[in-house]
C-alpha cells in the first residue's frame, strides 16, 4: 500500500431514472443518453487521468500528484481544462438533442430535465490492488461520494470542495458560490459550486439561431449519433434491463432500433428542421 495525494472526480448524470422505467422506449433512450454522456467523458480520459470505475450512471476518476509543485500545477491546469469539455460536449449534446428529438417518449420528452453533476475533491488516498485491479480508499474518497448527496436545490453544477477550489479554481470558467455541507464522521466541509442551468437554457435557445444550412448539419449530427448509440443502448437494455420488461418487449427493444431510426431517417432528415423552425417562430411571438 502507499498513501499520494490525489484529485478525486465524480462525474454524474441526474434526472434519468424516473423516466427510464416508463416503458420500453424510454428505458432505451435513457440508456442511449447515459452512454453517450460516459463515452464523451471516457474520450477526455487520457493522461493525467485514470478510469476508477463506471459506477451506473457515474463516473469515478482521479488524478495523482506526480510528486513535484510544478507538475502538479500543470495537472490542475490539464485535470481543469478536461472538466470544462466534459460540460461544454455534454451540454452542446443536451441542447440540439432536446430541441431536435421527433420522439415524445419520457426521456425525449423531458430532455430539458436532465443534467450532469460533476464533484471535484483533493485529498489523500490509499492506493492498493484487488483482484489484480488498482484501487483507491480512504477518508477523501467517502468524503467525495458523500458530496453526491447534498442540499443544493439543482441538478446541473460544478461543486469543489476548497482544497480542490484552491488547487483548481484560477483555470475553471464562470463563478462560483460559497457553500458548505455536513455530514456524519467529517466536520464541516467549505465548498464551492457554479451553478449551470442558465448554460443548459443557452445551449437549447442556440439551436434557434442557427442558419438553416447550420440547423441541417446539427440534425444531420443528432441523427448519425442516433442510430447506433440507440441500437448499443438497446442491447444494453436486452442484457440488463432498467425495467420489468418481459423478454419479447427487450426483444422489441433491439427490433425498434435497428429497424425504426433507418426506416424513418430521410422523413426525419426533412421534418425535425421544419419542426424547429415552427418552435422557433413560436417563441418569438
Amino acid at each position: 500500500m502507499e498513501q499520494k495525494r490525489l484529485v478525486i472526480i465524480l462525474a454524474d448524470i441526474s434526472g434519468y431514472t424516473e423516466f427510464m422505467l416508463e416503458n420500453r422506449t424510454s428505458a432505451v433512450h435513457g440508456q442511449a443518453c447515459i452512454n453517450s454522456l460516459i463515452e464523451s467523458i471516457l474520450t477526455e480520459v487520457d493522461i493525467p487521468l485514470t478510469l476508477q470505475e463506471i459506477e451506473g450512471d457515474a463516473v469515478f476518476l482521479y488524478a495523482t500528484d506526480p510528486g513535484h509543485d510544478g507538475d502538479w500545477q500543470r495537472t490542475m491546469e490539464e485535470v481543469s481544462r478536461k472538466i470544462a469539455k466534459f460540460f461544454d460536449a455534454f451540454i452542446a449534446g443536451i441542447g440540439i438533442t432536446s430541441e431536435s428529438t421527433p420522439c415524445a417518449c419520457a426521456i425525449c420528452r423531458n430532455a430539458e430535465k436532465l443534467g450532469m453533476k460533476v464533484i471535484i475533491h483533493v485529498g489523500e488516498a490509499m492506493f492498493h490492488e484487488v483482484a489484480g485491479r488498482r484501487q483507491i480508499s480512504g477518508p477523501d474518497v467517502i468524503l467525495a461520494h458523500k458530496l453526491l448527496k447534498n442540499s443544493l436545490d439543482s441538478k446541473e453544477y460544478l461543486l469543489l470542495t476548497e482544497a480542490a477550489y484552491t488547487a483548481m479554481g484560477a483555470h475553471l470558467p464562470g463563478t462560483f458560490e460559497s457553500r458548505h455541507e455536513r455530514y456524519d464522521g467529517f466536520e464541516t466541509v467549505p465548498l464551492r459550486v457554479r451553478f449551470l442551468e442558465k448554460d443548459f437554457i443557452d445551449a437549447r435557445d442556440a439551436v434557434y439561431k442557427l442558419t438553416d444550412s447550420e440547423r441541417q448539419i446539427a440534425v444531420d449530427g443528432y441523427i448519425k449519433w442516433a442510430r447506433p448509440t440507440v441500437l448499443k443502448a438497446s442491447i444494453d437494455q436486452f442484457l440488463r434491463p432498467t425495467g420489468a420488461h418481459s423478454w419479447w418487449q427487450r426483444i422489441l427493444m433491439v427490433i425498434d432500433a435497428l429497424i425504426t431510426i433507418p426506416m424513418f431517417h430521410f422523413y426525419w432528415r426533412r421534418e425535425i428542421p421544419k419542426q424547429q423552425g415552427a418552435r422557433g417562430k413560436r417563441r418569438e411571438r
